[in-house]
């Protein structure tokens, strides 16, 4: 008997996901969730027509309304009488201002708007509540009657990272545990959020019953078998995040920055490291260099993001290419092994009695899934379109200026042509940060260094300090290296 994985675990249980324009969307997907729409609710939004709607609705919060064939988008920014009825609310709750109602209105619902898309005056509202985060869906955002979940990708890949399956978990309950515990110490914030769920949203939603069960129960099995990943990574910063410690340290809007900067960093790296998983696996099994243990699968990935020095050429830190093709091998790969685990299925084989190792060797012994596999790996067919759409997308920075921009993007573009690995002052908090054991805590650099390998990256020492010192959280000499002490930014 062998306590090693069994091959259903080469596959793992994520789904295709699509670009998302904006990243409060992963936020709101996670409110929509936790929540559900109550029957003969009344309509919320604003569009061509709100009375009889006969195809899929989806909400936006700054947008043009419009309709495609099956799809109609509304916006949920309040419109005038709203605005009148959202003011009434307001000042029903203890909140005041020498105007009427209407401005006090205004000035709220324009204080929550989030990152604009740039030549777009499409803009969402800043998941600040359950409520707020409730203003914008995925089918509004993305203009598509059927989008992905990005919900379920996001508990799936925090259920792999789990260091083990006992007990239950979920993204979704931690973020609504974050938002109560938000809400019973920001009486400000407690206002908007019941104001704007009578005025705007006519109270058509209602929080479902178990939070916990809407955790990705099937993807436990992966549990403990991906440490060092950024589903670990994953896993780990989420807890840290939404306990009560960080809630309380952090302003409100801070903290949806920062939960924002984890999920999109979850769902780019997570699935540029899929990649190079199943990249991983196809060159051992052409190689026929398949390793004796799961652990030594897992650790064999290659670094799927370099992060070359500052110092170095631009041509040589661009990573533009590197992640398409990186995709695309993976995807292929990934097809291709899908395919050979449901031909064992189909012909008898149980492959929950069979090692992941022990399939992967099978599979390298038989010449047509080594020549399949290598002319995929060579061809120059692209593949997997959506995935680098979400990976490029989901890590580099959106408008880099003005009132609304962009500080937690790591990717960004030089000219037309690069993108380089260049993170901000305001990333590196976000990451170190929570690289600490919590608030007015502190670290090591090789502590910080450890959660970005993790992560998928590894950069020299010397820039790692260099950026640690320009966010003003290494404290000690540059020359202790490893050992600089990292102070939380709260």
């Amino acid at each position: 008997m062998t306590n090693e994985p069994s091959a259903r675990l080469l596959r793992l249980p994520f789904k295709r996901p699509e670009y998302f324009s904006v990243p409060e969307l992963l936020i709101s997907s996670l409110a929509h969730r936790a929540h559900h729409r109550l029957a003969d609710s009344p309509p919320i939004g604003h569009g061509p027509d709100t009375s009889r709607p006969t195809k899929s609705v989806g909400y936006m919060y700054r947008a043009d309304p419009r309709q495609t064939s099956a799809l109609e988008v509304r916006t949920t920014f309040p419109q005038p009488a709203e605005l009148t009825a959202l003011g009434d609310e307001l000042k029903r709750r203890g909140l005041e201002s020498d105007g009427p109602g209407s401005m006090l209105a205004e000035a709220v619902a324009r204080s929550v708007l989030g990152i604009r898309l740039d030549k777009t005056g499409f803009q969402p509202a800043s998941p600040l509540t359950p409520a707020l985060a409730l203003l914008q869906d995925p089918r509004g955002v993305l203009v598509k009657a059927g989008p992905p979940d990005f919900a379920d990708i996001l508990e799936s890949m925090f259920a792999v990272g789990a260091a083990s399956d006992d007990g239950q978990d979920s993204v979704t309950a931690r973020w609504m545990s974050a938002a109560d515990r938000r809400l019973e110490v920001d009486p400000i914030l407690r206002g908007i959020d019941a104001s704007i769920d009578v005025a705007v949203l006519h109270s058509a939603y209602e929080r479902r019953d178990d939070l916990l069960g809407l955790g990705h129960e099937e993807a436990r099995v992966w549990a403990g078998q991906f440490s060092g990943t950024p589903y670990s990574w994953f896993n780990r910063a989420w807890a840290k995040l939404t306990s009560d410690a960080w809630v309380d340290a952090l302003p409100a809007r801070v903290w949806v920055d920062w939960a924002t900067t984890v999920l999109r960093l979850t769902m780019g790296l997570g699935f540029l490291w899929e990649a190079s998983w199943y990249e991983n696996l196809a060159r051992a099994v052409i190689d026929r260099a398949v390793p004796s243990t799961f652990r030594e699968l897992v650790a064999g990935v290659d670094e799927p993001l370099p992060w070359r020095s500052r110092r170095a050429a631009i041509g040589t830190r661009d990573v533009a290419s590197h992640i398409k093709h990186r995709i695309s091998r993976g995807e292929k790969a990934r097809n291709n092994l899908i395919e050979w685990i449901d031909e064992y299925e189909k012909d008898g084989h149980d492959l929950s009695r069979m090692t992941a190792t022990e399939f992967l060797r099978r599979v390298a012994d038989e010449a047509r899934p080594r020549e399949v596999l290598s002319r995929a790996m060579n061809s120059s067919v692209v593949a997997g379109k959506t995935v680098h759409e979400t990976v490029k997308y989901g890590l580099q920075a959106r408008q880099s200026s003005g009132e609304f921009a962009d500080y937690y993007g790591i990717l960004r573009s030089h000219g037309r042509r690069w993108v380089l690995v260049d993170p901000g002052t305001e990333w590196i908090s976000v990451v170190a940060s929570l690289t600490c054991p919590g608030p007015s805590e502190s670290c090591t650099v090789g502590d910080v260094l450890t959660d970005l390998t993790a992560l998928g990256m590894r950069p020299e020492i010397r820039d790692l300090v260099e950026l640690l010192e320009r966010a003003g959280l290494a404290r000690g000499s540059a020359d202790a290296d490893n050992a600089v002490v990292v102070e939380s930014a709260f």
